[in-house]
């Protein structure tokens, strides 16, 4: 479970994200000429203040 930085209230999480317009998300990758995908991007929700946190579930890719 997250904890709002603001407020310290649960957040809830899985939401994603999309660009307006598209019916696509964002995605994460390194720099340069092959970029990989490191995973799709979450987005967790306060509900008392609206902050909003991206994450990525899975790290096993930037650890690498």
């Amino acid at each position: 479970m997250r904890n709002c930085i603001r407020c310290n209230c649960n957040m809830i999480e899985n939401y994603d994200i999309k660009v307006e317009g598209g019916a696509y998300g964002l995605k994460i990758t390194k720099q340069g000429i092959f970029k990989d995908n490191l995973g799709k991007v979450h987005v967790a929700v306060c509900p008392e203040c609206g902050y909003l946190e991206f994450y990525l579930e899975d790290t096993k890719k930037i650890k690498e």
